[in-house]
């Protein structure tokens, strides 16, 4: 069979909405648009049969448009000309979450729904297990602790990975001085930073405060090294989950080394109001070092600058005792589960299996979701994002922590909008001045959202 290669280059509009589907991962910001689109959702269903069935149809609620959906709806098509069974997929306009809250209410499900991170703590209740399907086994050991509940059930069959980490621009550090395979704790970031600053006229750390996603990324990926990976000096898992937890008392320390980066310039001086198109072109045009972001911001870097030369490595730990992280998610677009009350459970799993085939698994991964493939058995052999993050597993495979994105398992829904919320009160004049009431807004809403 003919191995298939990705370029640099994905499409803008891809692309973009990629970034917007990741930036939106959190409860808050993913809610809030279900939310503000509710009047216009019943409208924009839009309802699309695969034609030529003979035999059951199985019902897909799914939240791609577009040329993804057009790329989708093709591949579907395929399924039901080799099988007879026919798929009815329901797009429920972009309010996906209200529409599928609404039927998770009702008992009214759909047969395959896409998970969009949720397969667990949302949905699990109402998927079938799925870790005895013959795919089973070739899901990227990075994604399981993600997707896989306390007994052990794994609900989705996961096609693409999103990964959260410090991405940064190779030449940048080449000209810093600055070997990233040695950055392993906080402190050594923060020495790499320095680097950066007195070395080369980048700026450290690329930020962005303005509604990007950038700012809740930064936290996205700190706070689990300070408070809920298993080696973290200050590890309270179970009180971050069951809502005792305590910002103003215990969860400072990350605050506090934002500030001090703040104070001592590693941060763009337009970090207030640059929007997140600017962050990644400062990143990709070698005016900044680092950027703390997910991996799927990469593809539209790409079409920036596409001689860009980009890698990515895993949080640091905040002792040299501690493990590197990577916060890794399903694909938004890209992982599937059935009802567990089904009456065409037989049909489903079919389907499963024609997803999971390499050729459509890796149509899927390019033309719909542009994530990490991460079926072992892919036949992408050139794609950017997915090369560089198996150089940094290499780089880093004695020393990796991976675990669910820190706002879908360890904080009630609707946090995200809060981590951007605290990050702006923090870096807005003199940060040091500041944590106090960052600490204030991340605790006032975390007791709300608990209640």
């Amino acid at each position: 069979m003919k191995r298939k290669t990705i370029g640099k280059f994905l499409s803008a509009a891809l692309a973009g909405t990629m970034i917007c589907s990741l930036t939106a991962c959190g409860s808050a910001a993913s809610a809030d648009v279900a939310v503000n689109q509710n009047d216009d959702t019943e409208a924009s269903v839009t309802t699309i049969e695969t034609t030529g069935a003979t035999g059951a149809t199985i019902e897909m609620e799914y939240s791609v448009t577009g040329d993804q959906l057009t790329a989708f709806q093709q591949l579907v098509q395929k399924f039901t000309d080799e099988t007879g069974i026919g798929v009815s997929i329901t797009q429920p306009g972009n309010g996906y979450e209200d529409a599928m809250k609404t039927r998770m209410a009702s008992g009214d499900l759909p047969d395959v729904w896409v998970t969009h991170g949720w397969s667990v703590a949302r949905y699990s209740e109402y998927l079938t297990p799925l870790e005895g399907e013959d795919w089973f086994g070739k899901i990227d050991e990075s994604l399981l602790p993600s997707i896989t509940d306390e007994e052990g059930h794994v609900y989705v069959l996961p096609i693409t990975e999103a990964v959260c980490g410090v991405i940064y621009n190779k030449d940048v550090m080449d000209k810093a001085g600055v070997d990233v395979t040695k950055i392993r704790t906080w402190d050594d970031f923060t020495k790499a930073c320095q680097a950066v600053k007195d070395n080369t006229d980048a700026t450290p750390i690329e930020m962005s405060c303005n509604a990007s996603g950038v700012n809740s990324y930064l936290l996205e990926c700190m706070l689990p090294t300070y408070l809920s990976n298993e080696d973290a000096p200050g590890q309270q898992a179970e009180a971050l989950i069951d809502g005792s937890f305590d910002f103003t008392k215990d969860g400072g320390e990350a605050f506090t080394q934002i500030a001090e980066w703040s104070d001592a310039g590693f941060f763009n001086e337009d970090s207030m109001t640059a929007d997140l198109t600017t962050a990644e072109k400062a990143l990709s045009n070698a005016e900044a070092g680092f950027l703390v972001y997910s991996t799927e911001c990469i593809p539209a870097m790409l079409t920036y600058t596409p001689d860009t030369n980009l890698g990515v490595i895993p949080s640091p730990a905040v002792s040299a005792e501690g493990k590197s992280y990577y916060g890794v998610g399903e694909g938004n677009f890209s992982c599937f589960g059935i009802w567990k009350d089904t009456e065409h459970m037989d049909e489903c799993k079919q389907f499963l299996e024609f997803l999971a085939r390499p050729e459509n698994a890796d149509k899927i991964a390019v033309d719909v979701d542009g994530g990490i493939p991460c079926l072992s058995d892919t036949e992408i052999t050139d794609a950017y994002v997915l090369n560089i993050f198996k150089e940094s597993q290499e780089q880093f495979k004695d020393d990796l922590i991976y675990d669910n994105f820190f706002d879908r398992k360890y904080q009630p829904s609707g946090m995200w909008g809060v981590f951007d919320d605290s990050m702006d009160i923090l870096l807005d004049g003199n940060a040091s001045e500041n944590v106090s009431a960052a600490l204030e807004s991340m605790q006032t809403n975390y007791s709300d959202l608990h209640e």
